[in-house]
């Protein structure tokens, strides 16, 4: 049996990339992951029974990265410098530096990884981090597909449209025979990068997507913790809400503001009330009797396809490189929190976090 792939986790927060490995079933093992929120590190050492590297990824050397004998590398840098909040900055922005210095380290080091997995929201691909980090790997060698991807288009009903790469170094022998072959079309196709939006990349495949009370918690409904605080829907007037119902297909992307009193575009807001009333978005207080309520961070943790206690079914049985109809994880180590992470350090953490099931289904089906 060959050994397991060496895997460095950098920007690791809650360590979504490391559970997708684990939903993956790759023979992969995360020899050390890298994170500066000590929130997230807390989280991290409490599930995966090791804390991640505090270290600033910038002041990284050569000889840092090469004592671990890393295969792989698992990225999911600050998307701050990539969106409209973060004023899109891009490489100028102080939080893409750490992106930029582990570009600059692949060419120095004795053995570059063979392979790279890098998630971020959407505008990734048409920054200039993208470009630098494509125009590397291009000069080293890799071969780089590039996707902007829902989990909707996996089976989940959450949207929530990111941007993945996936880079596999060639070996020697790829080199001599691929690269001749290759048309100079071919050639500036891997450089500019074709994007995929269709899951499969061939579109081969749709994925029903089932209902939100697949999801949901019951017993929540009833709980006024999560409940919207009125005042909050009363001084929104004729804002509409995104609200839905156990029996929708579909939420919205959940933002590292959810829970709070931003309530624009931060995400979902389910109806627990089915009165019929008719609420009128103009008069704010009609959308009281509706009883809104935000989705838990259990529930959260679940549309995000953590592996979550409680919310176990019967395994996927499927090919190893075929896409898999989405089943709720079941490996461990589940996500849970220490009870010293409060309610809205939880949402930040999972606002911050990335699906895993759809990484899973890229390592498993296109990197590996």
């Amino acid at each position: 049996m060959s050994d397991p792939i060496r895997c460095l986790e950098f920007f690791s927060g809650i360590g979504g990339l490391h559970y997708a490995l684990n939903i993956a079933e790759i023979p992969a093992t995360v020899v050390c992951a890298f994170d500066v929120n000590m929130i997230a590190n807390q989280v991290y050492e409490y599930n995966f029974g090791h804390a991640p590297s505090n270290k600033t990824i910038e002041r990284l050397t050569p000889k840092d990265i090469e004592k671990f004998k890393a295969d792989c590398w698992l990225l999911s840098p600050p998307c701050q410098p990539y969106t409209q909040g973060g004023n899109m900055k891009d490489i100028d922005d102080p939080r893409a530096q750490a992106l930029v210095h582990l570009i600059d380290l692949l060419p120095k080091l004795d053995k570059p990884p063979t392979y790279l997995f890098l998630e971020n929201v959407k505008n990734f691909e048409e920054s200039q981090s993208r470009a630098k980090l494509v125009q590397m790997l291009d000069e080293m060698n890799y071969q780089v597909k590039e996707c902007l991807l829902s989990p909707i288009q996996f089976g989940i009903p959450n949207h929530r449209l990111r941007y993945y790469m996936m880079a596999r170094r060639r070996s020697s022998i790829d080199s001599s025979s691929v690269q001749q072959q290759e048309t100079e079309q071919e050639e500036s196709s891997v450089i500019q990068g074709e994007i995929h939006t269709k899951w499969p990349f061939t579109g081969e495949y749709q994925f029903e997507v089932p209902e939100l009370c697949q999801f949901i918690e019951n017993a929540a409904n009833e709980d006024l913790q999560y409940r919207v605080p009125e005042k909050d829907i009363i001084k929104r007037h004729k804002f509409r809400f995104d609200i839905v119902r156990p029996s929708d297909n579909r939420t919205s992307c959940v933002t590292k503001a959810y829970g709070s009193h931003h309530l624009q575009t931060s995400g979902s807001l389910i109806q627990t009330q089915y009165l019929d009333v008719k609420h009128d978005w103009s008069d704010p207080k009609s959308l009281l009797e509706l009883g809104l309520r935000f989705l838990s961070p259990k529930e959260i943790s679940r549309l995000h396809a953590f592996p979550v206690p409680e919310y176990q079914l019967q395994s996927n049985d499927s090919c190893l490189t075929k896409p898999r109809l989405f089943n709720p994880p079941h490996c461990l180590p589940h996500l849970n929190f220490p009870d010293s992470v409060t309610l809205m350090q939880r949402y930040r953490l999972l606002g911050n976090s990335l699906n895993c099931w759809v990484v899973a289904e890229l390592l498993r089906c296109e990197l590996f």
